[in-house]
C-alpha cells in the first residue's frame, strides 16, 4: 500500500550519539534498504516495511558483545511493530508480519 492509500509503511528507530548508536549506525548505515540520517546528538535510523538489527553485526563492529537491552537503552524512540529475539530487534510495519515472529 501506499501513503495515497492512508498507509505508512516506514519504520525505523532514533538512537543517541554513543558507542552502540554510532556502531549500529555504521552497520545499518551499509544496507541499501536502510536509510541513515545523522543528527547533532542522535541518529535516525529507517526503512521501509521491516528493520532488522542483528545483534552479532553490531557485537562485531563494536567490539563487545551487545544485546536488545543495550540497543534499547540506546534508543529514545522507534516507530513501527518492534519484536525482540535472542538475535536480534526487528521493527515491521504490517502487524501481521511482527506477530509471525512474535508466535515462534
Amino acid at each position: 500500500m501506499s501513503a495515497e492509500q492512508g498507509t505508512y509503511d516506514w519504520v525505523g528507530i532514533v538512537m543517541a550519539k554513543s558507542a552502540e548508536g554510532d556502531s549500529v549506525a555504521r552497520v545499518l548505515g551499509r544496507r541499501e534498504d536502510v536509510e541513515v540520517i545523522e543528527q547533532p546528538s542522535f541518529w535516525e535510523i529507517k526503512a521501509r516495511d521491516r528493520l532488522v538489527i542483528d545483534f552479532d553485526d553490531v557485537s562485531e563492529e563494536l567490539g563487545f558483545e551487545v544485546d536488545g537491552y543495550a540497543i534499547q537503552h540506546e534508543m529514545s524512540t522507534h516507530y513501527g511493530r518492534l519484536v525482540a529475539t535472542d538475535d536480534a530487534l526487528m521493527l515491521f510495519s504490517d502487524p501481521l508480519e511482527a506477530m509471525e515472529h512474535l508466535s515462534r
